[in-house]
């Protein structure tokens, strides 16, 4: 292999560990949407399993279907859109999806009546995020709707945090505002049961509010820092790896990759890596990033190319890297979140950003 993704299922498991000091397994939605992270969204499913979890949420109604059709007795949650046409399918597998606006519950009370049947949902609430779900002003028309839908049966109510990682004043109006919300909704519609608010953020930094879930995605794969999430530690499941395709020492300066931007050194000696923009080392990377190897951080010159990088060795190591080492791009010695601050992004999309023509290796270690 030229290159490859780790996926140490083991610190997958410490992660779940430490989350459970908080919440315990029946209480915790592990969220593996985007192909879980882009750590491999069924083989992570089995593993979170095997470990005890119950509880899923996906974005998609296709993530849904290829999680169920493995698994059929846990519990799955689409957080995205269902389009109509999906409703029914969706429903007759037993997963969850929830309504955001009236059309869609005219449409599954329409479609209700026509077919005998009726729909348990979640009732997406917004309080604050901004993007999909019914608005504080709506909630007396949603009550009365609800009220005369005898084919849906509403069984949840949840929203999301815009900002639990930074903001706590408003994070704590998002607060208010569900609680507030849910008990009008709630009075009028005993068949609801449940209540989650809660990303991962929102977990480590707002635990006296939790109710009957927790979301958690980017502390469930370690993409976050020591700083940010203590007392709680959380390790990285995801490293990154590529091997030295070719080694030279400059004889005169000369460039380096496309466009010329670095002027390679004479004497100086050069590696090149065998992963590129292609497999999701973004181009942001290009004369400023860096990769882990025996034990130096040694810089990425020149632009990243679609397919292969370059290196620059340091003098310890010139007369000691071999054609086939391997190099970490990120993983235990370099964070995911070092790299995506040198690309002014996050982790989430750093992870969800390597390419599906890297394989993922499940290892326990």
């Amino acid at each position: 292999m030229r290159c490859w993704a780790e996926i140490n299922i083991n610190n997958l498991y410490s992660n779940i560990d430490e989350i459970e000091k908080i919440a315990t397994k029946d209480k915790i939605i592990a969220v593996i949407k985007a192909d879980a992270y882009g750590h491999g969204m069924l083989e992570i499913c089995d593993a979170l399993i095997k470990k005890g979890i119950k509880n899923f949420a996906v974005a998609t109604s296709d993530e849904a279907l290829k999680i169920k059709e493995l698994h059929n007795d846990i519990t799955v949650l689409i957080l995205g859109p269902v389009e109509n046409e999906y409703m029914d399918l969706i429903a007759d597998k037993n997963i969850y999806f929830m309504v955001t606006d009236f059309e869609e519950i005219e449409y599954l009370e329409k479609t209700g009546k026509e077919k005998g049947k009726t729909t348990d949902v979640f009732i997406k609430i917004d309080t604050g995020m901004g993007r999909v779900g019914f608005q504080e002003s709506e909630v007396e028309d949603l009550n009365k709707t609800l009220k005369n839908s005898s084919h849906i049966n509403p069984i949840g109510i949840f929203s999301h945090f815009s900002s639990s990682d930074s903001d706590k004043d408003y994070t704590k109006l998002q607060e208010s505002k569900f609680k507030a919300m849910c008990e009008k909704i709630s009075s009028g519609i005993p068949s609801i049961k449940y209540r989650h608010l809660h990303n991962s953020f929102g977990t480590l930094k707002f635990q006296d509010s939790i109710e009957d879930f927790v979301r958690v995605g980017i502390i469930l794969y370690g993409g976050v820092t020591d700083e940010e999430t203590a007392p709680y530690r959380f390790k990285p499941v995801m490293s990154l790896f590529a091997k030295i395709s070719y080694i030279k020492t400059l004889k005169e300066d000369s460039f380096i990759s496309y466009g010329n931007t670095y002027k390679g050194k004479a004497g100086k000696t050069y590696a090149t890596v065998s992963i590129g923009y292609a497999d999701g080392v973004r181009r942001d990377l290009s004369n400023k990033g860096y990769v882990f190897y025996r034990g130096h951080k040694c810089e990425i010159v020149g632009r990243v190319c679609m397919d292969q990088l370059i290196i620059l060795l340091p003098e310890e190591l010139k007369n000691e890297a071999k054609k086939g080492d391997v190099v970490e791009f990120f993983g235990e010695n370099i964070s995911v979140v070092e790299v995506a601050d040198l690309c002014n992004t996050i982790s989430y999309e750093i992870m969800c950003g390597i390419s599906q023509r890297v394989p993922r290796i499940y290892v326990k270690k």
